[in-house]
């Protein structure tokens, strides 16, 4: 049975991996005491309990880095709030080393990933690298990540809803590669008679019979598998300093993503940090941009994120081809209009004549005009009237318009007093 101390400290956390990561911390705070086990260090009067926590931070102090000091005493903090254990934790905090230039700040490069895929014949490991390449999540997003969370975008992408139900929930996507390994783990799974749902996870763990029950895959297996990997093959370089290394094993393809989409200038800023599941100052709250409008974004950075040579070719070529039936659209585009121009202009030259010639006539019938006028109309008629069909031509013909022309000719006579 559960102690209740840690009970109601579980009760506290939220998140399941803030809860994994607490509990480690926790336990080693206990070890560090030699009490045998939560409720007694729960029940240990607080005199005591400030000393033990204060030697353990000097502890800490000689054995981890200056960073993780604050980090690895949240959970520890948090126990004693929870079991009402009144600490004076304005001098634990005192007592906090200063924190130090981090390490980790280096992203992993495309030719990096490419040898982790290559050095794994598992299509599973291949899917989950090709996954955290072109998605740039965090880790922890592997814990609740369901079949029912993956649509298809079209183009051969594939989007994810990433933290699910929770306050964090934003959408990433998979380029056309980084899908098709999804499609050839999933073909794996399928040939060996799983049956998929909604609610099957998107990563199993090892099976010997794909019936059984499937178990999904936690976030500690995936750092472990990614570490394996790497370990495997010696050209995959990273440069130890102090106690840790330049590239973070998980958060090395987080940084890698950021920079494609922040260095690809036509992406949107905004938009690509809500792909990055990041909550930034007003807009992190009032920026709500659709599914489609991240995808849009996300697919100018597709070549940049694609991992293989060959693929990265194809995406190209595609591109190109975009491209051109883009630059061809608007060659047509501006054809018609110059087609239109020109109708417009004959119209316009027409509608002129139309009153030239109503001028010819009223002049002619009053005997007005010179032989030069004579030949300049019928130049214009030759050049306006002859073209026109038969069929329409004999329209010309119509008593309704002849009626008409009379008309309009009488009264323009009529308006037209002779000096």
């Amino acid at each position: 049975m559960t102690e209740r101390s840690i009970l109601l400290f579980e009760n506290a956390v939220r998140s399941k991996i803030t809860l994994f990561n607490y509990k480690n911390d926790l336990g080693r705070f206990l070890k560090f005491t030699k009490i045998r086990d939560f409720d007694s260090l729960a029940l240990m009067p607080s005199n005591q309990l400030q000393t033990l926590i204060e030697d353990y931070v000097m502890h800490l102090k000689k054995t981890v880095s200056p960073n993780s000091v604050s980090a690895m005493m949240a959970g520890v903090k948090l126990f004693f709030i929870m079991n009402r254990v009144i600490l004076n934790w304005e001098i634990i905090k005192k007592m906090y080393p200063e924190k130090i230039k981090t390490q980790g700040f280096k992203s992993w490069q495309t030719a990096d990933i490419k040898k982790m895929i290559d050095s794994t014949s598992s299509l599973r490991s291949k899917a989950i690298i090709h996954f955290i390449a072109s998605t740039g999540c965090r880790l922890g997003a592997f814990d609740n990540l369901k079949m029912k969370h993956l649509e298809d975008m079209g183009e051969g992408c594939k989007s994810i809803l990433i933290y699910s139900g929770s306050k964090e929930e934003y959408y990433s996507f998979l380029t056309p590669e980084a899908s098709q390994a999804l499609d050839s783990y999933f073909e794996e799974r399928l040939n060996d008679k799983e049956r998929f749902d909604e609610e099957t996870p998107l990563f199993r763990t090892m099976y010997q019979l794909g019936i059984q029950k499937v178990q999904p895959l936690s976030v500690g297996a995936v750092k472990n598998l990614i570490y394996r990997i790497i370990n495997s093959n010696n050209t995959i370089k990273r440069n130890k300093v102090f106690k840790n290394y330049d590239i973070q094993i998980d958060h090395g393809f987080r940084k890698r993503f950021n920079t494609i989409l922040k260095l690809e200038n036509s992406v949107n800023a905004n938009i690509a940090e809500k792909i990055m599941g990041h909550k930034n100052g007003l807009d992190g709250v009032y920026l709500t941009p659709t599914r489609e409008q991240c995808f849009n974004e996300f697919k100018k950075a597709i070549l940049n994120l694609t991992i293989s040579d060959e693929e990265r070719q194809k995406v190209e070529i595609i591109k190109q081809q975009e491209e051109i039936s883009e630059l061809r659209a608007k060659e047509i585009e501006i054809e018609n209009l110059k087609e239109e121009f020109k109708k417009d202009h004959e119209i316009v030259e027409q509608l002129n004549w139309v009153g030239e010639f109503f001028q010819y006539y009223i002049n002619k019938a009053r005997g007005n005009t010179s032989q030069e006028d004579d030949k300049k109309f019928n130049e214009k008629y030759d050049k306006f009237v002859k073209p026109i069909p038969k069929e329409e031509s004999e329209l010309i013909h119509d008593p309704e318009i002849i009626k008409m022309l009379d008309e309009v000719t009488a009264q323009m006579m009529g308006s037209q007093k002779v000096s």
